[in-house]
């Protein structure tokens, strides 16, 4: 036989076999898109709740301090009753907590997370257990599909939450869909920002080319404003803020995308790290100045995600934090753990470099205090999902930058708890610890006024006036351990790279 129909024969067999390993390879993820993964219920809600002899931590004020030796009272979820012993009558049927030595304060939020379908079994009960009680879903599961008939899961897990059903946080806002890149046809944007609005977008999420120009950029702003749907997201680098009209940007996300704002040489950045010197170079004070005016007169929100952006940067230049590669390999399914080690790799620099991306990461920290100094109202948020960005954990860590950026813990943890609260639209319901409010705290073992790295000493959590305890977060954590290490979960974690599920 020749080497010809040698060749052929063992062609048709590879394509018999490829078309077989595919049949096999779409039957499986057809088993995987009906597979359910299971919830962890929630404790039941005791019909009263009291904390006694407890440290209220008071953010009410510009410096926060201490309400020493309050009775907190709680019944059916929000807090009934707070005052020195004797002040109010005890519920006959009350748990009772005797919280002498402790401290009791809003629970946190997280202004920027993101979320998979897997997140009920990999996320949701991480976010709770480290006190994470309201969240805002900057990109939930249908952000990774490009199906427009894509269903976000969302609205049923607030039910389940609710109900009990689900252990997870307050999901206050999600976005679905990102607009990445402009329409040219005309009216196409008009029309995509109807029917965005007519589905319950909260925003319309921005993440177009770092290059799209100040016209344009002002073109979906104006489109968005007529329409009444507010505008969030990214900032593109050749951007000029101060060239816009007077529309207002609701939020911005991310420090990396901010701090080329005040730098007069944009264009010419591109994000990449053969750039950063040279905008570290070119940042202009007077300019930055008047940003921040602007950003402050239109009430503009800030949400840095230091950890996610600068501060990523700069920590995986040097191959990333042990501390959290160690949480990762337990509480992160192993094909995200392989794809953030590729990203550790990636990201690995020069002694130079490394220092140079240390100098962006200072010089983002400074923006955010001269930020907040101005007036615009700095949020807490994460970028959970991204590189060594972990689910609850990764807040309390992102506090600390807040602080070393010059925040006093007060108002770190003002970013974290009544400051997105108000902007959110709850602020008469969550983020203090006031008569009237639901019931979504924190009780730490020290005081975090002292040191802001006292959030993580939690000695418990309390989430629509469910009591989570010692026994109840070490339930929560070992149960997304144990998830991270199922082969469906894990098998279907590879599927939603492409598939959405």
């Amino acid at each position: 036989m020749s080497n010809r129909s040698t060749t052929l024969r063992w062609t048709r067999r590879a394509l018999v076999a490829a078309a077989f390993t595919l049949l096999l390879l779409g039957l499986a993820l057809q088993l995987l898109a009906q597979f359910e993964p299971e919830d962890l219920p929630a404790p039941a809600k005791p019909s009263a709740l009291v904390f006694t002899n407890v440290s209220i931590v008071d953010l009410r004020d510009e410096a926060g301090h201490i309400i020493p030796k309050q009775w907190v009272v709680i019944v059916n979820g929000r807090i009934a009753s707070l005052g020195a012993e004797g002040s109010h009558p005890l519920p006959a049927d009350a748990t009772v907590i005797d919280a002498t030595g402790k401290y009791l304060m809003a629970g946190l939020w997280d202004a920027h997370i993101h979320t998979l379908r897997l997140s009920p079994q990999l996320h949701l009960p991480l976010l709770l257990a480290q006190g994470v009680t309201s969240v805002r879903d900057m990109g939930n599961t249908c952000s990774w599909s490009s199906d427009p008939g894509c269903r976000s899961p969302i609205p049923q897990w607030r039910e389940r939450i609710e109900g009990g059903h689900m252990v997870g946080p307050r999901l206050l806002q999600s976005s679905s869909f990102h607009l990445e890149e402009i329409p040219l046809e005309p009216g196409a944007l008009q029309t995509r920002i109807a029917a965005l609005k007519l589905a319950g977008e909260p925003f319309l999420k921005l993440q177009l080319d770092g290059q799209t120009s100040t016209a344009d950029f002002a073109r979906v702003l104006a489109v968005a404003q007529a329409q009444g749907l507010p505008v969030a997201g990214h900032l593109p680098h050749a951007l000029d803020l101060l060239q816009l009209p007077h529309q207002a940007i609701s939020s911005i996300e991310h420090d990396w995308s901010l701090l080329p704002q005040c730098a007069d040489d944009r264009p010419h950045f591109d994000g990449r790290n053969r750039s950063k010197a040279a905008l570290l170079a070119g940042l202009n004070p007077q300019r930055c100045e008047a940003v921040l005016a602007r950003l402050a007169e239109q009430g503009s929100l800030y949400v840095p995600t230091h950890i996610a952006s600068t501060g990523q940067d700069a920590r995986l230049a040097q191959g990333g934090d042990p501390e959290v590669a160690a949480l990762a390999d337990r509480y992160v399914p192993e094909p995200q753990r392989w794809l953030w080690a590729l990203m550790r790799l990636a990201g690995k620099a020069s002694p130079q470099e490394q220092a140079m991306l240390t100098q962006v990461h200072l010089a983002a920290l400074k923006l955010t205090q001269q930020a907040h100094a101005a007036g615009v109202v700095v949020l807490a948020g994460t970028d959970a999902l991204d590189a060594d960005v972990l689910h609850g954990f990764s807040l309390h860590t992102e506090l600390q930058h807040l602080v070393a950026a010059g925040l006093t813990p007060a108002q770190a943890l003002a970013a974290a708890t009544w400051r997105p609260a108000q902007a959110f639209g709850v602020g008469s319901q969550l983020g203090t610890v006031e008569v009237g409010k639901l019931a979504d705290l924190l009780l730490l073992q020290a005081n975090p006024l002292a040191d802001i790295r006292n959030t993580r000493q939690i000695e418990a959590v309390v989430a629509d006036g469910r009591i989570y305890g010692a026994q109840e977060r070490a339930a929560a954590m070992a149960f997304v351990a144990d998830q991270a290490q199922r082969w469906r979960v894990m098998s279907r974690f590879v599927a939603g790279l492409w598939m959405s599920f």
